[in-house]
């Protein structure tokens, strides 16, 4: 029996990983955040995610916008004006008083 090693039972390996997790847990929880001076709170890197989603969401807003109903409306209206006159069936001023009234809407 001198020669043959014990093998440790299951509780001591499970005890083990338990206090190696514990221990881990605790010391990388939070990498960067320990407390005022250098290295302490999230740093610049917290900003970027916030800006990546509001320009995301931003451009959907956007593109909802551009094609909404009145939007498309109000476009194709402001072109066949542009269209009348350029064939010159309205004048100058009737182009700007029937677009600021588009426009208005």
């Amino acid at each position: 029996m001198s020669g043959e090693r014990k093998r440790a039972g299951p509780r001591r390996e499970i005890v083990m990983m338990t206090e190696f997790l514990s221990l881990t847990s605790r010391t990388y929880a939070h990498p960067g955040w320990n407390g005022p001076g250098p290295g302490g709170g999230p740093g610049w890197w917290l900003i970027f995610p916030v800006l990546f989603w509001l320009v995301v969401l931003s451009a959907v807003g956007y593109l909802a916008w551009r094609r909404s109903p009145t939007q498309q409306a109000r476009s194709a209206g402001e072109r066949t004006l542009a269209e009348r006159y350029a064939r010159g069936e309205i004048t100058e001023d009737e182009l700007r008083l029937r677009r600021g009234v588009l426009r208005r809407r």
